[in-house]
């Protein structure tokens, strides 16, 4: 992965999860309910999005699903009042967020090329070259759209995994381990889409190159038997 992907990785993790989850056990260090505590770490990251939104002046993909997770989660826990719920809603965000993978498959426009460029492209440049390759390499097209399908994958693996876990421990143990869960599965999907997508764009350099030199090759041919 490129230096300004793991920069941004980590910049999510430090800003968008750590104050989630410590926001939690210090509620409950402070003998703050189970569900309480739940609530306002929801609420920081929700607030966390909106700031983010206000001051880069736009509300991206990311951030627009990051602001349903915490904005649905928060609803639905004030109408329930169960901090358990509000866990497992996190299966259901992860579990549409597996299903918009795969529909965008179906769909011709694979996810994973757009995340690619969001977290990978060091810069401008590199993320124009990959949209000609994308346009121009059936098999570059085709490195996205396995990964968009393992991702989906990966994601209603990851929700359906978290759902039993809510059920049989503690709320204040997977306060902590459910975030921890989505930020290792995104984590090692990221890892593996480095790679796969470098191995991937080079294959297509490669196929790009033979056939240019086989377009060449015709004319020249065809002078050598005149």
């Amino acid at each position: 992965m490129s230096r300004s992907g793991n920069n941004q990785i980590v910049s999510v993790v430090l800003w968008d999860v750590v104050p989630v989850i410590g926001t939690y056990y210090v509620c409950r260090a402070l003998s703050v309910s189970e569900y309480a505590a739940m609530l306002t770490a929801a609420s920081v990251g929700f607030l966390r999005v909106a700031y983010v939104a206000v001051r880069q002046r736009r509300f991206d993909g990311f951030a627009a699903f990051m602001g349903v997770v915490f904005g649905v989660g928060m609803i639905l826990s004030l109408l329930t009042g169960d901090a358990k719920f509000l866990l497992a809603i996190k299966s259901v965000t992860t579990a549409v967020a597996g299903l918009i993978f795969l529909c965008s498959c179906v769909a011709g426009r694979p996810a994973a090329f757009a995340v690619a460029k969001r977290f990978g492209a060091e810069d401008a440049d590199t993320a124009r070259r990959w949209d000609v390759l994308y346009a121009a390499e059936p098999m570059f097209r085709r490195t996205y759209l396995v990964m968009t399908l393992v991702w989906g994958i990966a994601l209603l693996v990851e929700s359906a995994v978290r759902l039993p876990l809510v059920h049989w421990l503690p709320t204040d143990v997977m306060a902590g381990l459910s975030s921890i869960l989505l930020v290792a599965t995104i984590g090692l999907l990221g890892a593996w889409s480095a790679w796969y997508g470098k191995r991937g764009e080079e294959a297509a350099k490669k196929a790009s190159s033979s056939e240019a030199g086989s377009r060449n090759a015709v004319p020249a041919r065809a002078l050598s038997d005149d």
